[in-house]
């Protein structure tokens, strides 16, 4: 599967370009979570001979010879077909160059079949999608298709009708057309106001680093959603091409040092799309950040709760990291001042909501229409006891935890800035006890390494995983068990040779080809990363940048993807074994790479 993207249309190819779902299950033309076109293949009245294509971020190029007569001794005829993807239109140029010692006549037309479907509905997750309507077809000489719903307007305006070209011998012509798709939403949605119509804009890293060549650079411009706010990076492609908060957030954790003016409009975005009212339906509540925006049907209709969803634990408290760490960067203070409110409102939603029972902890407790585990590793069996029981709700989860205790040491230095002494004592002193509870409850004597979580009754969870380790990142382990942290995290039982595992090998639901159980996540290693360079763990932050990157090598695509295999290096004689459906270019695994750049540095 390849993708190119240049604003909110994202095209995605089969490995040699060719659109078309029956090569490619995802192949087609997406805009704001519905693929509009499935199938879009050149035709021409001569037989060609497909060469190759040639992918960029933004377009492809693909390369054709044919005959001007059967039967005659050479190739001829070279055809050029360009792609390129512009907001939300598909620019489409065909160039003809004749060899033929005769005047040639050529023709040409797309064979273009329009589907208005379901991004979930395409994915196949789930029986209800088969509910949507789909094979609608849009001929190559129609000028426009439309699909009508009582919530929602998609069109297609089709300007790719059918071409002749006479060309003399040894000169060359050109045609072009192209597709703008268009989505009108018949009600007051928050997140379809804010988008764009245009491409992306440059990205200026503040400062050069070696590991953010034009390759990165391109995979992030693919990510970007234009808004009125500025570009927003989108979480992965092609399932993912939306506003995430916790993936979002945690791009700007690893990048706001070269990044901050990325990590600006995430802050923007995520103050806009901010909740002001209770809704259990979409767990929103007063100042939550979001999880999740979408604009497909299902969504639109409420059969999914992702128009606007706000089941996600942490991502309130990386929005108050980031802030901070954004002051810290840039010392813009009269953007910090604007959105003081913003981040008052997410401080409240701590102290009202996010502690079910006032033990000190945060915990999460689903309602039913969303996600049953609602921090980073959001599969429903990714919380389970070492003997393989899965762990009941509330649940307080260790790095959630960690993330607190960032959050408050935040908070004390924002209300400094803000004039508010008495509230910086108060959070300070809240870190203080926290930090403490935290190093005696999550603690396991017997293991020598931190709990996953609490369960309902307040049982350590276990099972041996990678979450402590993002604790390093956020100051809360006690220096004088960050070593046996360290020790555990690079063991056998956790450490491929590629990473860290996020379940140990130990553990009865291990199981190194599972989305959160055993597999390896690049930017999970990122904050531990970032944790080993905060408490001096120099070398070891250093071994796990240059096996990320040995594994980045080993890809396909030479991609750090979203996750892969957590066969070790020696299970698999070398060779990296990647994860079928794993997003590449994905958010968090491009900021990874910078992660990566720190530690090789530090």
């Amino acid at each position: 599967m390849k993708v190119f993207k240049n604003g909110n249309l994202m095209v995605v190819t089969d490995d040699r370009g060719i659109i078309d779902c029956e090569s490619e299950k995802a192949a087609g033309l997406y805009l704001e979570d519905t693929r509009f076109i499935s199938r879009m293949i050149l035709k021409s009245s001569l037989t060609l001979r497909r060469l190759h294509t040639d992918f960029s971020w933004d377009g492809i190029e693909t390369h054709y010879l044919g005959r001007s007569k059967p039967g005659i001794l050479h190739y001829d005829i070279a055809v050029s077909e360009s792609l390129r993807a512009e907001g939300n239109t598909l620019h489409a140029e065909l160039t003809v160059r004749s060899y033929s010692l005769e005047e040639v006549r050529i023709s040409f037309e797309y064979d273009i079949n329009c589907v208005f479907e379901d991004i979930f509905s395409v994915r196949g997750e789930n029986d209800s999608y088969n509910e949507l309507e789909s094979s609608r077809i849009l001929s190559s000489s129609s000028r426009s298709f439309q699909y009508e719903s009582d919530l929602e307007r998609d069109t297609v305006e089709n300007s790719l009708s059918a071409r002749s070209l006479e060309i003399r011998p040894g000169e060359g012509a050109s045609v072009s057309g192209k597709l703008r798709l268009g989505k009108y939403v018949k009600k007051d949605v928050v997140f379809k106001k804010m988008l764009s119509e245009r491409p992306v804009k440059d990205i200026v890293p503040v400062k050069k680093t070696s590991l953010l060549d034009e390759r990165e650079l391109g995979d992030l411009k693919m990510l970007m959603i234009p808004t009125i706010y500025g570009d927003f990076p989108g979480a992965g492609l092609p399932w993912y091409a939306t506003v995430f908060g916790r993936d979002s957030l945690i791009f700007g954790l690893q990048t706001v040092d070269l990044l901050p003016e990325i990590t600006k409009n995430i802050l923007k975005v995520h103050t806009y799309l901010q909740s002001k009212e209770e809704d259990s339906q979409t767990e929103g509540q007063p100042g939550k950040i979001v999880h999740e925006t979408r604009l497909n049907e299902l969504s639109l209709t409420g059969k999914l709760p992702f128009e606007r969803y706000y089941g996600s634990i942490d991502a309130t408290l990386l929005f108050i990291m980031l802030s901070h760490r954004y002051y810290s960067q840039t010392n813009d203070w009269d953007f910090i001042r604007s959105i003081e409110n913003s981040i008052m409102e997410a401080a409240e939603w701590i102290d009202t909501y996010a502690d079910l029972d006032n033990d000190g902890y945060i915990e999460f407790a689903p309602s039913g229409s969303g996600l049953s585990i609602q921090s980073w590793k959001d599969s429903a069996d990714s919380v389970s006891f070492s003997d393989g029981r899965l762990a009941e709700p509330p649940l307080a989860l260790v790095e959630v935890q960690g993330y607190l205790y960032d959050t408050f040491k935040c908070l004390e230095k924002l209300m400094a800035l803000f004039e508010d002494g008495e509230r910086a004592t108060l959070y300070a002193l809240k870190a203080a006890a926290l930090k403490e509870n935290f190093n005696r409850d999550f603690w396991l004597e017997s293991e020598n390494y931190f709990a996953t979580a609490l369960d309902k009754n307040k049982n350590p969870v276990d099972s041996i995983t990678s979450n402590p380790g993002h604790c390093l990142m956020t100051g809360i382990v006690d220096e004088e068990r960050a070593g046996a942290l360290v020790n555990r995290l690079f063991s056998e039982e956790l450490y491929t040779g590629w990473g860290i595992r996020t379940l140990s090998s130990k553990m009865r639901r291990y199981n190194p080809f599972s989305y959160h159980n055993g597999s390896v996540w690049p930017h999970d290693n990122s904050l531990i990363m970032l944790g080993l360079i905060k408490y001096g763990f120099y070398e070891k932050a250093r071994q796990l940048a240059r096996d990320l990157l040995k594994a980045k090598d080993k890809h396909h695509d030479n991609r750090l993807p979203e996750l892969f295999s957590g066969l070790s290096v020696s299970e698999t004689s070398g060779k990296l074994i990647e994860y079928p459906t794993s997003c590449s270019p994905q958010l968090w695994s491009i900021g990874t790479v910078l992660v990566i750049s720190k530690a090789l540095d530090a």
